[in-house]
């Protein structure tokens, strides 16, 4: 869940039920508080979601939970920065560029699953490549790796993730570097680009989960994996790569 979202429409749930008579439910309000049950006038609702509206910059809907709110709008708000204003800088990056293309093409992949690929720059160069993202209409699927391991087996020798695993909470990280995981063969290589917590200029509302080279190690060794390669790359970012152990 977007923490910087839920945050802010508790804040603004707060600020909206400031009277002393609300002081009851005003002290419970969480992300499971469902906004269809509070008691509402017309004017205050409708000031509720214009001010959500302004803020977001795009209609908001309030119906259901806060946690459901949060996760509709941060849907939307992810679509249109990963698909309208982010733009890629492929090649300022010295490890997680396009020096990576030569690398797994020498290796002979038989197939590499490139997550969250944006614009999807690396297919065609790369050989056997699929690349899927949530968030961008460039993806040969446009689907979470939560989704996409669902109808997926163990088949993929080469797996990207650049700047793609770095968004929530921890949870939200390692439930979905488990289907990673799942995903690759043994003796199969993931490469990583993350980013240690800093905010995007131009997408405030976008939660950066901050990596660190603690964090990649911990995740390695719950999972079994070897991490033979950690470095800085271009903007501070944190390139490494994972090896999953062959079968013996």
């Amino acid at each position: 869940m977007n923490t910087k979202i839920s945050a802010y429409i508790l804040k603004k749930l707060c600020q909206t039920f400031d009277l002393p008579r609300y002081d009851a439910i005003r002290d419970k309000f969480s992300t499971a508080t469902n906004l269809d049950h509070l008691p509402w006038t017309p004017v205050r609702r409708q000031k509720f979601v214009q001010e959500l509206s302004d803020e977001f910059d795009f209609a908001v809907d309030i119906t259901g939970t806060v946690g459901a709110v949060t996760d509709r709008t941060d849907q939307r708000y992810m679509t249109r920065f990963f698909g309208e204003v982010w733009r890629p800088r492929t090649e300022e990056y010295t490890y997680s560029g396009w020096s990576l293309v030569d690398k797994i093409n020498s290796a002979k992949p038989q197939r590499v699953l490139d997550y969250g690929c944006g614009y999807n720059q690396f297919k065609g160069r790369i050989s056997n490549l699929i690349g899927i993202d949530p968030y961008n209409n460039c993806a040969d699927y446009m689907v979470d790796i939560l989704e996409f391991a669902r109808v997926q087996s163990e088949n993929f020798d080469h797996i990207i993730a650049f700047g793609s695993l770095n968004f929530n909470s921890r949870r939200d990280i390692e439930e979905r570097f488990q289907c990673l995981v799942s995903l690759l063969m043994p003796g199969g290589r993931m490469y990583f680009r993350v980013n240690p917590g800093i905010a995007h200029s131009n997408g405030p509302w976008v939660d950066i989960f901050p990596w660190s080279f603690e964090i990649a190690y911990e995740l390695a060794t719950q999972s079994g994996l070897e991490m033979p390669v950690f470095k800085r790359d271009f903007n501070d970012r944190l390139y490494f790569e994972y090896i999953k152990p062959a079968l013996s």
